[in-house]
């Protein structure tokens, strides 16, 4: 139905050049073919929850095409976690599904040791601050894949209840236009 009110959208602007796919946005991103010298565009991705796996965030790093527009899903993420903080008691399909979004196992980084040491002398494990640990991690890789052209600044988009649902992120898509596309994010982000 989004696709329909989509495609109405691009017909009432013919003089426009607008093409609508509707495909797994994973899948799509992977076989996109793009000359980053003759395209521009804006990505969105919007995940329902985690859907969106590390190896399409590469990809549209690598296009140098796509300014993009990420909703990271903390929250959804937050779920994952074992309750214990301890990585290994995580489901095997969750711990491969955290794998496949933070592409690699840097998710457990969320667990560190304690410099304080128990009573018996055993290490102690903590969490990292919650959410500002999983959205660090995920920003580190963010860097190590798009550079200089992550805007560090993001915002955290919350519920009524002001838990945090998802942290909206910005890239930049060719590096030449980190200049003019950096003070646009940054002032969009400020007025959300």
């Amino acid at each position: 139905e989004r696709c329909k009110e989509l495609r109405k959208l691009r017909d009432h602007y013919p003089t426009r050049r607008v093409e609508i796919a509707q495909a797994d946005a994973n899948t799509f991103l992977q076989d996109l073919e793009l000359d980053r010298y003759a395209w521009r565009g804006v990505l969105f991705l919007d995940p329902f929850a985690t859907q969106v796996e590390w190896a399409t965030v590469q990809r549209i790093a690598s296009l140098e095409a796509l300014d993009t527009w990420l909703l990271f899903p903390l929250s959804a993420i937050a779920r994952m976690l074992p309750k214990s903080r301890i990585p290994d008691d995580i489901d095997p399909a969750w711990a491969n599904r955290l794998t496949r979004i933070y592409g690699d196992a840097t998710w457990r980084d969320l667990y560190r040791e304690n410099p304080q040491q128990e009573l018996f002398g055993r290490p102690q494990e903590e969490r990292t601050t919650g959410v500002d640990g999983l959205l660090e991690i995920y920003k580190k890789n963010l860097k190590h894949a798009f550079g200089a052209r992550l805007l560090e600044k993001s915002v955290t988009l919350k519920a009524a209840t002001n838990s945090p649902l998802f942290e909206l992120i910005f890239c930049v898509g060719n590096p030449n236009g980190i200049g003019p596309a950096k003070p646009i994010a940054k002032h969009i982000l400020e007025h959300i």
